[in-house]
């Protein structure tokens, strides 16, 4: 084995050391002090509490359920009582008892036991003055056909039937329905002229060949309006005008006026 050098030669390095800051205190701190003085009234308030050496295998005899609640500090700024926060200790729990059943509670035949008629906060007069209000009675108001990109078209009381001659036959007389003005018809299949209906609409359970009366429509031709001259082309005998009149004028009367009274009405 040859010799060598570096083997008799042992290097050693000295360590420098930390020489002190030109300002302030030499101390030691810490850079998030958790206790001691270097602690802010703020930091205080904010710092979590430590329970040093606490793990599953240590027990401590003075530490009881209760310890963190009476032990805790609850300055605002830092500073508390060392003390307990309860002084005497409630630690009685009631027994568990039965749980009561509720009982039954009896149904009244009608709202506030009552079968009787109400009576009406305002009775209704032929002629009621301007500011009087009957509530026995629903708004009126004329029904609209809407849609969305369009504009409002006026539901008319009575349907509108535009044909160059009219060949509905009541269905009881034979006669022309049109000679009488409005007549009522069911599907277009069925018709009945305004005196025969009337005739046989006693109640709205009244039948006609296994329709009900109830759901025949009025009906009316175009002849007021329109001269076809027995072609499909109409000649406008009135302006726009005055048939949009007509027909608002005819739904607003049919509100208080209505061709058919219904049962409940």
């Amino acid at each position: 084995m040859t010799w060598d050098v570096t083997l008799d030669f042992e290097y050693v390095v000295t360590k420098k050391a930390i020489p002190r800051i030109c300002f302030g205190s030499a101390l030691d701190r810490e850079v998030l002090p958790t206790s001691g003085p270097a602690m802010s009234p703020f930091m205080r308030r904010e710092a979590r509490e430590i329970r040093p050496n606490l793990g599953p295998g240590s027990y401590d005899d003075k530490r009881d359920a209760f310890y963190d609640l009476t032990h805790r500090i609850y300055s605002k700024k830092g500073l508390g009582p060392k003390t307990s926060r309860w002084l005497v200790r409630h630690e009685y729990q009631p027994p568990p008892r039965e749980i009561k059943v509720k009982k039954r509670i009896k149904q009244n035949c009608a709202p506030f036991n009552s079968t009787s008629k109400r009576k009406g906060i305002f009775t209704s007069a032929s002629y009621p003055a301007p500011c009087d209000y009957c509530p026995e009675y629903k708004k009126r108001q004329m029904n609209f056909a809407y849609s969305f990109s369009g504009k409002k078209v006026l539901r008319c009381a009575v349907n509108i039937k535009c044909v160059p001659y009219n060949l509905d036959t009541c269905g009881v007389c034979g006669c022309s329905c049109s000679a009488q003005g409005d007549y009522w018809q069911f599907e277009n299949r069925i018709f009945l002229c305004r005196k025969h209906y009337s005739r046989l609409f006693t109640h709205c359970l009244a039948k006609y060949q296994g329709a009900k009366l109830a759901e025949f429509k009025s009906v009316r031709d175009c002849f007021f309006a329109h001269a076809h001259n027995s072609c499909k082309a109409a000649l406008k005998i009135m302006t726009n005008d005055e048939i949009v009149k007509k027909l608002r004028k005819e739904a607003y009367l049919d509100l208080y006026y209505p061709q058919r009274r219904f049962c409940n009405n």
